[in-house]
């Protein structure tokens, strides 16, 4: 059964109509009321979409060019996507119900439209050690489900396969195409963010490998890598902020390069800062750079279990964003 969640059933109908947010929310609660309890809220969106000319559900022929990411629809078959990687998540072996020996990895895909989680199985799983981020790469007869998040993820299954780095395809992916409200966002999803930054957190600096990146744990016998074991350890930086877009605000975490770049500072010169005047003035460094500026950040989200509350791990970001473009999308929205 195909399913589109409302939210997106909304942004379908804003890039076809040019109706803000609250427009069609309006025209949804209308038809609810009208329809007296007959159909979901779902199913009023999808009736609004349908009165308004705006075909949600449009299944891909054999033959046909790739699917964009954001069409994409739980219970589609079939699907032939492109896109540039984004983020890998190694594969990892578990053993079945029935004992059989099987392993599982993912990857998540971009385009111009969006971006989605793509998941491999057993053999297929291999692939993801050949992957590089910003490697284009097509998907072939995969298939679309909800996954325990109620999000639509890719499948590659018996049926499906690869295709890296296709020849004769490139990708262009622009934030501004899937940027998205900080309200309407859910956890483990990979959106981009526009708004103003309003609180600032003091830079710091953690222990990682040399030869990984990542974080050692620092013991009597040295720091301790759990891939490379005792490793003579480097320093990167860390950088937590909170964004604000009108709709809500949203705490974002950037690490290394992304985290020196949002705060103006180089881990020189937040070593050098730390030693000569203490945190309160490296703060401070950090707020005449970034406070109160409007940035596009681009990444994913991801449940904060300690916070209990949902923050944002940032992996790329635009610190001067086309200020004719956010005026178009204010006016848009409004």
């Amino acid at each position: 059964m195909l399913h589109l969640p409302i939210p997106n059933v909304i942004e379908r109908i804003q890039s076809e109509t040019g109706l803000s947010n609250d427009e069609i929310r309006a025209k949804i609660k209308k038809k609810l009321a009208e329809m007296d309890g007959l159909v979901s809220e779902e199913g009023a969106a999808y009736i609004v979409a349908s009165e308004l000319g705006v075909h949600l559900f449009k299944e891909q022929s054999s033959g046909s060019e790739p699917a964009k990411i954001g069409t994409i629809l739980s219970g589609m078959m079939s699907v032939d996507v492109v896109g540039k990687v984004q983020r890998i998540f190694a594969a990892k072996s578990f053993t079945t119900k029935d004992g059989r020996k099987s392993k599982v990895g993912s990857f998540i895909l971009a385009d111009d439209t969006g971006s989605i989680r793509v998941v491999l199985w057993d053999r297929k799983a291999d692939v993801l050690e050949k992957m590089k981020s910003d490697m284009i790469v097509k998907v072939k007869e995969s298939y679309a489900k909800l996954n325990n998040l109620n999000k639509t993820e890719l499948n590659v299954g018996n049926k499906g396969s690869l295709i890296l780095e296709p020849k004769g395809i490139s990708i262009e992916i622009s934030n501004k195409a899937y940027i998205k409200k900080i309200s309407d966002v859910a956890v483990d999803e990979s959106v981009a963010l526009r708004g103003a930054v309003v609180q600032i957190f003091a830079p710091k600096l953690y222990p990682v490998c040399p030869k990984c990146g990542k974080k050692v744990v620092v013991a009597p016998e040295g720091a301790v890598c759990s891939e490379h074991k005792i490793v003579s350890p480097q320093q990167a930086m860390l950088l937590s902020m909170v964004l604000d877009d009108n709709s809500d605000t949203i705490r974002a975490v950037a690490f290394r390069d992304t985290a020196e770049k949002l705060a103006g500072l180089s881990i020189r010169d937040v070593q050098e800062i730390l030693a000569k005047d203490g945190p309160v003035i490296l703060q401070e460094r950090a707020e005449d750079f970034l406070l109160g500026r409007v940035i596009e950040i681009s990444g994913r989200t991801k449940q904060n279990l300690a916070r209990e509350q949902m923050e944002f791990m940032i992996s790329d970001v635009n610190l001067n964003p086309d200020p004719i473009q956010i005026a178009k999308d204010m006016l848009k929205g409004s």
